[in-house]
């Protein structure tokens, strides 16, 4: 992913930029990708130094989901009521799976949908 928007980024013809990519980066030997001596950063300064990259912070890598009922219910909005109810369990509810963090919502087919009333 990185090497695609580093070549976006760099001006002139995006497949001249991505070629010149491909060239620096054949000129890496293994140990180099591997082994200790050489920082990350210090690769990327070696290889694209002409285009003076700039090295951002690390920040910790940390487990988080944004999901929320709410997102669920914005999420189901563009179904109509006909829709809904092919949705709509044998129980009579309308259930989401975050696919992200597994959390999962049970909800009233009443209230989703773009044809939802609250009042249910």
């Amino acid at each position: 992913g990185g090497l695609l928007e580093a070549a976006d980024i760099v001006s002139g013809d995006s497949s001249e930029n991505w070629a010149r990519v491909n060239m620096l980066l054949d000129t890496v030997e293994e140990i180099e990708l591997v082994g200790p001596n050489l920082a990350p950063t210090d690769l990327l300064y070696r290889l694209f130094h002409e285009e003076k990259p700039r090295v951002f912070d690390a920040q910790p890598v940390r487990f988080g989901c944004s999901c929320s009922e709410e997102r669920v219910r914005q999420s189901l909005s563009i179904y109509s009521a006909k829709d809904i109810i092919t949705m709509t369990t044998d129980q009579g509810r309308v259930t989401a799976d975050c696919q992200f963090c597994g959390a999962n919502y049970d909800l009233d087919p009443k209230t989703v949908g773009f044809e939802a009333t609250d009042d249910a």
